[in-house]
């Protein structure tokens, strides 16, 4: 990933100063200085483990020339078709690393992709390497992100996510080593659960192998908080669900909807009010009959650190497989 797109991001989600505005200086706080020495040591030019005034606007003017040149209309609307050779090579990259699954990219047909909202024309289908009979189940994963990563196209996702560190279905499918098939899917705006249940509509009857009963679905962030709004809306499409690292829903929500659907949510313990808003969801769904809800909180993590640890708990896989929708009990 070129330098331009890792600082846009990271710099967007750690924070946005101005040092001057309307004429008037505006000196970042000692906590900011200490992200930023953190986060972007490069910015410290003299190596004192200070940041002073012309060192502070350097790194600003350096932040906003990147932001500018990232959010060109060509840049952020330019798609990134199935046969891209520098997507192909990253899915390259990324199988050489996997043992147990194989990503492919599936390009969704035009006249689908039209009725799908801002959803991105390309996909990731994750399929075990190993030969498998019968039907497969299916976990779909919703990724999360806000309008700057939304502009990003697959392949730059992909490369930020190498950076970063984080994760997506199909690492958790790697992980886990099952037979299933993860679909990620990809959007350029918050996820919309009419057009996810399309989507779900045209996997099913594409891919015959996929067993109906057993179709899951996860999300972490903007991700998680879309796949609890899709199991609100079809609950009855799924078997388990794993809403992590968002709010926790909002309390008009009705719980008894939920009440047949297996439910297991994280966040980090540090991840400012997801953990009490998950604490209370999972509160409402035992008191409307769920038996089968559970959270687990990952201690001291914060928002980037709970993705991790979500992504890195094979064992939501094995409990997800244990439930089919004719089966609501472990």
């Amino acid at each position: 990933m070129t330098n331009r797109n890792f600082l846009l991001f990271a710099a967007v989600s750690l924070l946005s100063f101005p040092l001057i505005s309307n004429g008037h200086a505006q000196q970042p706080s000692e906590e900011q200085i200490k992200r930023i020495l953190k986060r972007f040591p490069d910015a410290d030019s003299d190596k004192d483990g200070k940041l002073s005034t012309d060192e502070l606007e350097a790194f600003r003017q350096k932040f906003l020339r990147s932001r500018q040149r990232n959010m060109r209309p060509d840049a952020a609307e330019k798609p990134t078709k199935s046969d891209d050779a520098e997507l192909n090579k990253t899915i390259t990259d990324i199988n050489s690393r996997f043992k147990n699954v194989e990503l492919k990219i599936f390009e969704w047909p035009d006249d689908l992709h039209q009725k799908l909202g801002k959803m991105t024309k390309l996909a990731v289908v994750t399929r075990p390497v190993k030969t498998t009979e019968g039907k497969l189940p299916l976990l779909i994963n919703l990724h999360g992100g806000g309008q700057r990563w939304w502009n990003n196209t697959l392949q730059q996702q992909l490369e930020i996510a190498a950076q970063l560190g984080m994760k997506r279905g199909y690492d958790l499918a790697e992980l886990a080593g099952k037979d299933l098939i993860a679909l990620d899917p990809n959007t350029a705006e918050r996820w919309n659960a009419d057009s996810l249940d399309t989507m779900l509509d045209f996997v099913l009857k594409t891919f015959p192998e996929i067993d109906e009963n057993r179709v899951y679905v996860m999300g972490y962030s903007a991700g998680g908080g879309a796949t609890w709004r899709w199991i609100n809306q079809s609950a009855h499409r799924f078997a388990a669900a794993a809403p992590c690292g968002f709010s926790g829903g909002s309390a008009q929500d009705d719980p008894k909807k939920l009440a047949q659907l297996p439910i297991w949510s994280m966040a980090g313990g540090e991840d400012g009010r997801n953990p009490a808003g998950i604490r209370k969801m999972v509160a409402r769904l035992k008191s409307a009959g769920n038996e089968n809800v559970k959270h687990t909180e990952f201690a001291g993590a914060d928002h980037r650190a709970g993705g991790k640890e979500v992504y890195n708990t094979a064992e939501l896989v094995d409990w997800m497989l244990g439930f089919q929708k004719t089966k609501t009990t472990e």
